[in-house]
């Protein structure tokens, strides 16, 4: 009898390990889940999916408290089904634990999503770029190569050339695994960067990078804007031939150099018809266009296009970004697309404390421009920075 209750029991066991998948085998279902493409064929069939996705990984969470790919996979499948919000508490939790991938998927959701005029960050600002900095101080590649390329240009922290380029060249050693960024595309960045370094070792080992990429039009192109003081002739012969293959990078020095009439002979001509043939991923040459639009210099005036054209160009310059704000606030009826979202962006650098943005967007508050004029509101914020800034809008701002 005990014989027969003994082995009863062993098959129920045996039943039961069947039916409840192992802890191992929970974990692999909720990493898979994680990669699978979601189901829009249909409301119900999305529905179900994104159920068995939260479920098969809460559990799989649960059961495995040390394993922050689950906590970060949790954090996926919970913003899919139930918003940015329900993501976050496992999404932190597994950045407690010390993972990187954690932190920087905390920041690219911040940088990605946040920034709206009528409410807080879900995520505040300090927390997601204390989140990348402390993924790249731990050595993740993707993290140094984003916080590298973010202190070029700015945006949720404010910009650094000297931070862009101790990263960047961190990022030679430490190529990043999840970007789409080549070895070579790395080394004329960097090279790039560092070229414009005032410091003469950084600045020759730029140079030596874009030496060493003779077959890359970019480079040589970088290589141009780095020895165009020196030596323009070499300069603007290198960009001849850069014009060929890489234009976007070429037509705006080059052209620059032509209306100058630096490095050969002035020819104001075909610099302008260079710009207004430029492709349309040719951003710098486009601003360049743009700006003698605004001038009226060589083209004729017209301030609508010029804003347009130097738009897209000012998302990786900070200085471009800048003379956006003082030709919005100069063309008071030149309307923006996106109004919006270029008032974030400006509020962003002034936020960060880039030199110059706080003064622009009151200035920018306090003008008369169809979309962006709030006197009110450029006063107060004045009044709230205080010092010499509300020192220079007292009389925009005086009570009459």
């Amino acid at each position: 009898m005990i014989r027969v209750l003994i082995g009863f029991l062993c098959m129920i066991a045996a039943l039961t390990a069947v039916a409840q998948p192992s802890l191992a085998q929970s974990a692999d279902a909720c990493l898979r889940l994680a990669h699978e493409r979601l189901n829009r064929d249909s409301e119900a069939a999305l529905r179900q999916q994104l159920d068995t996705w939260v479920e098969t990984c809460r559990q799989a969470s649960a059961a495995n408290p040390a394993d922050t790919r689950l906590k970060i996979a949790l954090s996926k499948a919970l913003w899919h089904a139930q918003g940015r919000p329900a993501s976050l508490p496992p999404l932190r939790e597994a950045i407690a634990q010390g993972d990187t991938n954690a932190m920087l998927e905390l920041f690219n959701d911040y940088n990605s999503f946040d920034g709206h005029l009528d409410r807080p960050d879900i995520i505040p600002r300090a927390e997601a770029v204390q989140a990348l900095r402390r993924a790249a101080e731990l050595g993740n590649a993707d993290a140094i190569w984003r916080l590298a390329t973010i202190s070029s240009r700015g945006g949720p922290f404010k910009h650094d050339m000297a931070e862009a380029r101790k990263w960047g060249a961190l990022s030679l050693t430490h190529p990043p695994k999840n970007i789409d960024v080549d070895i070579g595309t790395l080394k004329v960045v960097v090279g790039h960067w560092l070229s414009l370094s005032d410091k003469p070792d950084e600045r020759a080992r730029g140079i030596a990078l874009l030496e060493a990429l003779p077959q890359r039009g970019d480079a040589q192109a970088y290589l141009a804007e780095a020895i165009r003081d020196s030596d323009p002739a070499r300069a603007r012969a290198l960009l001849e031939a850069s014009l060929r293959s890489y234009p976007g990078h070429a037509l705006a020095p080059l052209c620059d150099m032509l209306i100058k009439g630096e490095g050969g002979p002035k020819d104001e001509r075909r610099a302008v018809a260079l710009l207004q043939k430029a492709p349309y991923d040719a951003q710098h040459a486009k601003a360049l266009l743009g700006e003698l639009m605004l001038e009226g210099r060589l083209v004729p005036r017209d301030a609508a296009t010029a804003i347009k054209l130097i738009g897209p160009w000012s998302q990786w310059d900070y200085d471009t970004r800048l003379r956006l704000v003082h030709a919005v606030i100069d063309n008071p009826t030149v309307e923006l697309a996106y109004p919006e979202h270029y008032l974030r962006a400006v509020i962003a650098d002034a936020e960060v404390g880039e030199p110059g943005a706080m003064e622009a967007l009151i200035a920018l508050k306090l003008s008369k421009h169809v979309q962006f004029a709030d006197k009110a509101g450029g006063c107060a914020l004045a009044a709230k920075v205080g010092g010499t800034v509300a020192a220079q809008f007292a009389g925009g701002c005086a009570v009459k």
